[in-house]
């Protein structure tokens, strides 16, 4: 499925994207390949990992899609692919309860095509992205009731909003917006009733997503697609000049950051061993650039239990895992990994689980149909 740019997808050019739903050729950690002339163009699902080679400025296409019925043309700086297109799809999935077992608990809501999900703190809302026009691929945040199952439109204007974020207190939300044009950073009243609702915190030429908000509330990890890095984790203080600065940014993709909860530590996802990993490194970043390593054989999507003392990832077979983790000082410590339970997720670029302050119970979006079929996924 090919849509606009802030319908984030996999995206393989400027408006251009790649539909990561479980039914195409991506897995949940992306996949990648090489086009012509030896330009890299990886291509993986996560907050908006885009392909490295293509630039990004707003207003200013270096490729362009043109769809003709069924038959779609895309130029990328003169190289041209051709694909056939289906009709616009949607899927169908469910937010479900699991334990650490992975036996089912129970459901919040009906069936949609929900996106990125977020727990709120005290666990009695959750907030997701819906998919609102699905010919343009476009997504409103919805707040629902943990407890009945209703729920409110946080946004319902025609602007893309696929990712947000709570305070620590459950009162406020930073979300992205593309309103503007771009993608931006935008926060508001959890309660707001608007169609448009917050005010601008980041308003830049990068599409951003936020991804974690520390607890004492002065700082905002984001993922931006640079234009010459590729992902990469940058910081907004909500404090003073609000002056961003990178967290991580390197040659390889680095996503999927998440504050400890004492602020102290970021987990996050980093290509540099070839597929990403989860890996934790101190808050602020030292000048060492010290990390250690969290996953083996592949991770994203990391998620802290509320005491600090487990640390939750997606591994590449789609399994939730547990690790056992600690600190002290200026170090930090891996133990033991325990495999969880797997699951059905209907996108690998947005979060597809959240977890209890407790690590007891875990909230998945779960793929119920494939997309544009009545088929059951199993």
């Amino acid at each position: 499925m090919l849509r606009s740019e802030t319908g984030l997808g996999g995206l393989v050019g400027p408006g251009v994207m790649v539909d990561c739903a479980a039914s195409s050729l991506m897995s949940n950690n992306g996949c990648g390949g090489h086009g012509e002339g030896g330009m890299n163009r990886w291509v993986r699902c996560g907050p908006p990992l885009r392909a490295r080679s293509v630039r990004h400025a707003r207003g200013l296409a270096l490729g362009t899609a043109v769809i003709l019925g069924l038959l779609a043309v895309l130029q990328f700086s003169g190289a041209v692919v051709r694909a056939f297109q289906s009709p616009p799809r949607f899927v169908r999935s469910q937010l479900t309860w699991f334990d650490r077992t992975g036996k089912k608990l129970g459901v919040i809501g009906g069936m949609a095509d929900y996106g990125n999900l977020e727990l709120s703190p005290s666990a009695d809302r959750v907030g997701v992205a819906v998919l609102s026009d699905i010919d343009h691929g476009t997504r409103d945040i919805w707040i629902v009731d943990v407890a009945t199952g209703r729920h409110t439109a946080f946004t319902s204007g025609a602007a893309d909003e696929n990712w947000m974020l709570w305070s620590s207190d459950g009162r406020r939300l930073v979300f992205n917006s593309g309103r503007n044009g771009g993608l931006d950073l935008y926060q508001a009243d959890a309660a707001a009733v608007s169609a448009s609702p917050g005010d601008a915190l980041l308003v830049d030429r990068d599409a951003k997503w936020p991804v974690s908000w520390s607890a004492d509330g002065r700082y905002l990890l984001y993922v931006i697609n640079g234009q010459r890095t590729g992902n990469d984790i940058f910081v907004l203080p909500l404090f003073g000049d609000r002056k961003p600065f990178p967290f991580k940014q390197t040659a390889e993709s680095e996503n999927w950051a998440a504050f400890s909860p004492d602020g102290k530590w970021v987990a996050y996802s980093s290509t540099e061993a070839g597929d990403p990993e989860v890996y934790v490194s101190p808050f602020p970043a030292v000048p060492s650039g010290r990390r250690w390593l969290v996953s083996k054989g592949g991770g994203t999507q990391a998620r802290w239990r509320r005491d600090g003392k487990e640390l939750y990832f997606l591994s590449p077979d789609r399994m939730i895992v547990a690790a056992a983790v600690s600190a002290s000082g200026a170090d930090f410590e891996v133990g033991a990994l325990q495999p969880l339970f797997d699951i059905r997720l209907p996108y690998g670029q947005y979060h597809a689980f959240d977890v209890t302050a407790d690590g007891q119970r875990f909230l998945v979006d779960t793929l119920v149909t494939l997309p544009g079929t009545s088929v059951i996924a199993h």
